[in-house]
């Protein structure tokens, strides 16, 4: 009787076992390359996707967001941004939005921000809301909370500005109402005076031909009347009053400051109402004072601009101890192309075509 042949380690070849082994394995490793294809193609394909946004991003920033956050003007540490500049521009009556008017009233408000503090100002939150508050009431008695926040949203829809810009404008007005109020209330209203009198000519050569006929003996008030064209004061005989000397600009006191009671002053160029830098378009005055009174009141016109003369003293003497920049588009000094730039995305802020700060 044969003996049978015991292998229990081993299976046939043709047992069902082996057969599905041999049979499943390379399906199982064309399914695994197949699955990491595509996951490969969809790694790559997010990865493309990220770098297409990724550059989108980039340009919009370069394009549409970089420029406005630029730096246009700095007066010592503080700066004002191409974004709040224009909305300025924007916001502005102007003829010449981007004119030297906005440069100046923006590093003026930078310095009265930077000196307030010094002078004992301070504006706080519930000064800016009361503000707001009353010029939204306007000649109302009251206004109610609704109408408020529908106020406030239509002026911020108008003016562009976001609410950070639009109360710290408010906040800078406070600071110049309350900085010129104090300069008013430190102007004495007893000051050096002197009664003026004046005659305007067109040349400086009619100026020196009067003078030489009142340094002659002619009466002063009779050339006034016959030559002189200021038509206020011509028929008093160039009589204008009593005026303070700090009232006049510097170069008129100190001519004046060295007049002899009764005599006619050297011709000075009269910029009243002239274009200083249209030479055809100014004229000359010769003054004469016949009394002088070290302290005497002052007329309530004439103290209103003293005071007002105060504080534009003291704010033009500022600008000599801060250090004030205009910069350009690309960083440098502010230049034509800067300019160009500016204006054409005003433009487009008037058309709401430019992006818009939110800070």
């Amino acid at each position: 009787m044969p003996t049978p042949n015991y292998q229990p380690n081993r299976q046939s070849a043709s047992t069902p076992s082996h057969r599905q082994q041999t049979k499943r394995a390379p399906d199982t490793k064309a399914a695994d390359k197949e699955k990491n294809k595509r996951r490969n193609t969809f790694i790559t394909a997010v990865s493309i996707f990220v770098v297409i946004i990724l550059v989108i991003s980039i340009a919009y920033y370069l394009i549409y967001v970089m420029p406005f956050q630029r730096v246009i003007i700095k007066v010592d540490n503080d700066v004002v941004k191409i974004d709040y500049f224009l909305k300025r521009a924007l916001n502005s009556s102007s003829d010449d939005p981007i004119g030297q008017t906005l440069f100046e009233s923006l590093v003026n408000e930078l310095i009265i921000m930077q000196e307030a503090p010094k002078h004992g100002i301070d504006i706080t939150d519930q000064d800016i809301d009361t503000a707001l508050h009353d010029a939204a009431k306007g000649s109302s008695e009251s206004i109610t909370d609704d109408e408020y926040t529908e106020w406030y949203r239509q002026l911020l829809n108008t003016t562009q500005y976001s609410n950070k810009q639009l109360r710290d404008l408010v906040k800078r007005s406070l600071q110049q109402q309350r900085m010129a109020q104090l300069f008013a209330d430190n102007t004495p209203s007893v000051a050096e005076q002197g009664h003026l009198w004046v005659i305007v000519v067109k040349t400086y050569e009619e100026a020196l031909s009067v003078k030489e006929r009142a340094d002659n003996g002619e009466e002063f008030a009779s050339l006034a009347r016959e030559v002189s064209l200021d038509t206020e004061s011509k028929e008093n005989g160039g009589d204008i009053g009593w005026f303070p000397f700090g009232f006049l600009e510097d170069r008129v006191q100190y001519v004046l400051a060295a007049l002899d009671i009764g005599k006619c002053s050297e011709p000075i160029i009269n910029n009243m109402g002239t274009d200083t830098s249209d030479t055809a378009s100014q004229d000359y005055a010769l003054f004469m004072i016949t009394e002088k009174d070290v302290a005497r009141e002052v007329q309530s016109e004439h103290l209103d601009a003293l005071k007002a003369k105060a504080y534009t003293d003291w704010l033009n003497a500022q600008w000599g101890t801060k250090e004030v920049n205009y910069y350009s588009i690309h960083g440098g000094n502010y230049d034509s192309e800067t300019q160009a730039w500016l204006y054409y995305h005003l433009q487009r802020l008037k058309k709401g075509t430019t992006s818009s700060s939110t800070e």
